[in-house]
């Protein structure tokens, strides 16, 4: 904003120009009040949690590669002038303690109170961090970025994917890395050994879900809270997201990047590049 009057010399203020210049001054104050008050604001989720440790292999946990890769991210997220919020801050649930839940009925709680804090926070972005495996094929390695193709934010969501993959990639090869595979994936659901399709919940829309569903998972519903109700209708993350899946435990090269502190701090600065480039911040 320009103020011709604020060059002049003081001594040729009139009684017009001081009132101007003071007002001048409480705008320039407003609008930075404001521009701090409208940062954008990053939810970043690291998978699991509790006992619930995600993939398990080479002495390394993913709950806890997971945890620390989204607090990097956001470290560099905060430096950059973003609002950030966790789904998790330590190695246990995102919904705290709830002993009387187990297994699919922990797994699906925490995976609802996740998406609530997201909608909470209103944020502009949705960020799920996790590492695969894949114990039947170890040559299975590289980079995949999941996001939701049929939700009416898809081309955002998938933005997003783009950026965070290339980010990553690129970060690590401007060090001296090779970069594994990577790629993004269109895909809105989770087939288990059984052969039961599960959509991912943080990045799917709403849908029913059944008690018998429950049942049929090992869930508890009673103890969900959900009594006497036949279905009840999940939540649904409102704002574009992806879920990433960095690097493979179950492979000896990935895990060789996932032990490398150098290469862990490089991929985190392409993650947040991908989410800064996202938001218009790059």
């Amino acid at each position: 904003m320009s103020l011709p009057w604020a060059t002049r010399r003081m001594t040729r203020l009139t009684m017009f120009g001081l009132p101007l210049l003071l007002a001048g001054a409480a705008l320039a104050g407003l609008l930075s009040f404001n521009d701090s008050a409208h940062r954008p604001k990053v939810v970043l989720d690291p998978g699991h949690g509790g006992d619930e440790l995600g993939a398990v292999e080479y002495g390394l946990v993913e709950r806890d590669l997971n945890l620390d890769m989204a607090k990097r991210v956001g470290a560099l997220l905060t430096a950059a002038g973003i609002d950030v919020v966790y789904t998790r801050t330590d190695d246990g649930r995102a919904y705290g303690e709830r002993p009387l839940l187990t297994e699919y009925s922990a797994t699906f709680a925490d995976l609802e109170e996740r998406i609530e804090i997201a909608n909470e926070t209103k944020a502009d972005l949705f960020v799920s961090i996790h590492s695969n495996a894949f114990g039947v094929d170890r040559g299975a390695r590289g980079i995949e970025v999941y996001y939701n193709p049929d939700r009416a934010f898809a081309a955002r969501s998938r933005e997003l994917a783009e950026a965070i993959r290339a980010g990553v990639v690129s970060l690590l090869e401007a060090h001296g890395y090779q970069a594994p595979p990577s790629r993004i994936e269109e895909d809105i659901a989770i087939t288990d050994a059984a052969g039961r399709t599960t959509p991912y919940l943080v990045l799917g829309g709403e849908r029913e879900l059944k008690r018998e569903e429950m049942d049929e998972r090992g869930g508890d519903w009673d103890a969900l809270g959900y009594g006497k109700k036949a279905s009840v209708q999940t939540r649904a993350t409102q704002m574009p997201g992806v879920l990433l899946e960095l690097l493979y435990l179950s492979n000896e090269e990935d895990v060789a990047l996932l032990r490398d502190d150098s290469a862990r701090h490089h991929m985190a600065e392409g993650i947040a590049d991908g989410i800064l480039r996202t938001l218009g911040r790059r």
